[in-house]
This record gives structure tokens, sequence and C-alpha cells, in this order.
């Protein structure tokens, strides 16, 4: 097993997790009946689970790559962000998205640590103390 210390990031291997014996419905709809076809022309990444990496067929590409370390290594990103989002990040989705005719306000940009998260947010700020939500099933838990 390779130390916290290895500055070499490319020769640190992933080795997927290994399934536990839960039973996980929406898992088994994704794995075993959404499979993309074989002959399908355009390679597909599957992220449906969250999981993007190489043994789901993604390859970070380099210059992500790059930028998380240089993010790593100059030590300015070290700990927690706002909740919302960095004022940076939410900065730039407004400036790529918005236009001269349809600017958007960067503090109206809400950045999110996932799908489930984004669906949190939206419910609580949709519903007051006390009103009853039905989630459908199969599904996953939101937070």
């Amino acid at each position: 097993m390779m130390s916290f210390s290895t500055r070499n990031w490319a020769d640190m291997k992933h080795t997927p997790s290994k399934r536990t014996d839960v039973l996980n419905p929406i898992r088994n709809i994704l794995e075993k009946e959404m499979k993309p076809p074989a002959n399908h022309p355009k390679k597909m990444i599957m992220l449906g689970l969250g999981e993007t990496t190489v043994a789901n067929g993604f390859h970070l590409p380099p210059q992500i790559k790059d930028s998380i370390m240089e993010a790593v290594e100059s030590g300015a990103n070290n700990g927690y962000t706002q909740a919302s989002g960095t004022a940076a990040a939410r900065a730039a989705i407004a400036t790529k998205f918005g236009s001269a005719e349809h600017p958007i306000d960067p503090n109206n940009v809400i950045l999110t640590f996932g799908t489930s998260g984004a669906l949190y947010n939206a419910i609580s700020v949709l519903c007051e103390r006390g009103t009853e939500v039905l989630v459908a099933r199969p599904g996953f838990p939101l937070c």
C-alpha cells in the first residue's frame, strides 16, 4: 500500500470498491437493465451512480488532472468552501451561461454536491416546516 507522502499520483492505483450484500434496487436497474447498446455510435460513460472512475469508463483529461494538482499544491484550497460554491466558481458559471441580453448574477448561482444535494436544497426552500413530502422508491436518500 502506498503512503500518503507519495508525490506522484499517477503511480497510485484505484481499486473499485467491492459491492456489499445490501439490496439496492437503483443499482440493479442501472447496472443490469439500463446498459447502453453495444453498437452505440458514441462511447457512453455511465454516471447514474455517481461513480466517475476508470472502472466505469471515465478517464480524467490531463488538463483537469493538472488543475487539481495545482490547486492541491498551492495550499489555497485546503478546507470546505461555501455551501453554495465559491464566488469564483459561481462567477465563472454565470459568465459562461449568461449573455449581454440575459446576464446571470453570480449571487443567483448555487452549486451543490450532486443531484441529491440539489434536490434537498430545492425541497427545503419550497416546503414549510411540517410539510410531508412523498419520495418515489426505489431511490437514494436525500442527504
